[in-house]
């Protein structure tokens, strides 16, 4: 039996700790897990694959951290039912202590287009770089409206019930204890696209100038 000081001091991959935490929320069998991601819009920020769920329970189990076990042993294709081990509860603790803490620093293809942005000429950096901040502008009001619908619940259960916050209908809210954590999911993006916005329109402005960076000559093909 697995030990429980032998709990990982390093995170887990986001797809077996988002499912660790799915399971620990009572779902039981793979379909399960796979239902609420898609519900609840875990990939719109987490890197998530279908077919790394399975995968994911498999090397969980593997850990000791989650315990499978068969509805029926005598059918070969019988279902597995899943539940967090005591190991797995101790786990996913302090994994959700480390996140809140002191989470990763993002990796993003941003940061890679603008190590090579001298291959582009500076009209075509800027383009792409207004193109950039309408699709914030874009994702910021989506996660406003959210906000400000989250905030508004009452009144739209009263009169628009089958109307969506998020991947939800209003009515789907009903069952939903912690509406502060839903809102934060909104609202912390929201407060980190508005910061993206202030930056870029300061970058934006350097490259305008062009100072310290290089471009593409525009006569050059």
């Amino acid at each position: 039996m697995a030990r429980l000081d032998s709990v990982p001091d390093e995170l887990l991959p986001s797809t077996y700790l988002a499912v660790l935490i799915i399971i620990a929320g009572g779902a039981e069998y793979g379909y399960q897990v796979n239902n609420i991601i898609e519900q609840f819009g875990y990939r719109e920020w987490v890197e998530l694959r279908f077919s790394s769920i399975y995968k994911a329970l498999s090397e969980l189990e593997k850990r000791g951290l989650i315990i499978g076990k068969k509805d029926d042993v005598s059918k070969r294709a019988s279902k597995k039912t899943y539940r967090l081990t005591k190991k797995g509860r101790a786990t996913l603790q302090k994994q959700i202590k480390m996140c809140l803490s002191n989470p990763p620093r993002p990796k993003t293809l941003f940061d890679l287009g603008v190590s090579a942005m001298s291959f582009l000429t500076q009209e075509e950096v800027l383009e792409a770089l207004v193109i950039y901040k309408a699709n914030l502008e874009q994702d910021l009001n989506f996660m406003q409206l959210n906000v400000r619908n989250l905030d508004d619940l009452e009144r739209l259960r009263r009169e628009l019930p089958e109307s969506r916050v998020g991947m939800l209908t209003v009515e789907e809210y009903n069952n939903i204890k912690n509406i502060g954590a839903v809102r934060t999911l909104f609202d912390r993006p929201a407060m980190s696209i508005r910061c993206q916005i202030a930056w870029l329109d300061s970058f934006i402005k350097q490259v305008e100038r062009g100072e310290g960076f290089t471009f593409k000559d525009a006569n050059r093909r």
